[in-house]
């Protein structure tokens, strides 16, 4: 009979040791960015506005961390590099300064830490909350030059994340829609290429990822 007892003790030890283990989970993940951002700007000197939509796939690297919530519902912070890119033309006939068909290219490299609140069933997740992004540095290139234009960046921007996820074991698969209530700049870029570029971003962010603890 005590051995029965001890046996039911230690079983019921090892169910609230994997409970609590449950509770918290942490891992790693990265992915792919496609870009379809706005970038709306003004060449100096000129009164025409243009629109482009000329941003290139980017990436990202990070971590993930999981809080098991009652009734399925879960809290999921993250804290991610992402980095994107994008171009468009400096039209010298519109006082941008470059020779006709030349590029304005730019690399953004930021930090993202989205917060997310979700609810899970069977195997799928639903997830929305929102995303603070911090600006590690932009460089921006033209021709042959580049340069660092980090000041040119917003030092906060305000986001938000929205999607769907699925777990297979330790494994998790993502695909998100990611935006911004904020522009990344309203600034110019360049003061001599191209004042008065205001960007807007949206992503698509398909990610795997993968949990260590769990």
């Amino acid at each position: 009979m005590k051995k029965i007892f001890l046996l039911l003790l230690i079983a019921c030890g090892g169910f609230s040791a994997a409970q609590a283990q449950s509770f918290f989970q942490f891992g790693v993940k990265g992915g792919l960015l496609v870009n379809n951002s706005d970038l709306k700007y003004v060449f100096s000197g000129s009164q025409d506005r243009y629109d482009e939509s000329s941003t290139k796939p980017g990436f990202e690297l990070g971590f993930q961390a999981r809080l098991r919530l009652p009734m399925g519902f879960l809290l999921q912070p993250e804290i991610v590099y992402a980095r994107t890119s994008g171009s468009f033309p400096i039209d010298a006939t519109n006082g941008g300064g470059g020779q006709y068909g030349d590029k304005l290219k730019i690399r953004s490299n930021w930090i993202e830490v989205p917060v997310l609140v979700g609810w899970k069933f069977s195997i799928v997740r639903l997830m929305l909350g929102p995303s603070f992004r911090f600006p590690m540095d932009e460089v921006m290139n033209a021709g042959l030059e580049e340069a660092k234009v980090a000041p040119r960046l917003q030092n906060f921007v305000m986001g938000y994340q929205a999607g769907v996820g699925v777990d297979l074991g330790r494994l998790t698969l993502d695909a998100r829609f990611c935006g911004n209530f904020t522009n990344i700049t309203d600034q110019g870029v360049s003061q001599s290429y191209t004042p008065d570029l205001k960007v807007k971003e949206r992503r698509v962010a398909v990610t795997i990822g993968y949990m260590i603890l769990k």
